[in-house]
């Protein structure tokens, strides 16, 4: 449990890459080269857990997220009336980039507290909890 509750974050983007890729083939039958690369580089990380690139990937998640909840809000303001499709894409789309913000935050501080006391040839880390 607590090994699902620490990988949680790179799961979750895993899945949102995987949804974006999974989308983008089914509406416009092209692979999304962009997303393929994103989820490709979270599952690298999954497995080999690199500290460095893991706070690296925390701070750009975490940065998308928050412009993409700035892009929701702004999206929901070009509404003339709020009606239901305006408070779905103001729900959803919080709900998914909100959840996003907290993933990152999530994968920071996993990364952040960190022990550090691996060997340079050893692939995994441990998070303390």
């Amino acid at each position: 449990m607590k090994s699902l509750l620490t990988n949680l974050p790179e799961i979750f983007f895993i899945g949102l890459g995987g949804f974006w890729l999974l989308e983008n083939l089914y509406s416009s039958s092209n692979i999304n080269y962009v997303a393929l690369l994103i989820v490709w580089l979270l599952f690298l990380q999954l497995v080999y857990k690199n500290r460095l690139t893991g706070i690296i990937y925390g701070n750009i998640l975490g940065l998308f997220s928050l412009f993409m909840l700035g892009a929701v809000y702004s999206e929901f303001l070009e509404f003339e009336t709020i009606t239901t499709n305006a408070i779905m894409l103001l729900v959803i789309g919080g709900l998914i980039f909100g959840t996003g913000v907290f993933m990152s935050g999530r994968m920071l501080y996993n990364y952040l507290t960190t022990d550090k006391s691996c060997a340079d040839n050893e692939f995994t880390i441990s998070f303390k909890l």
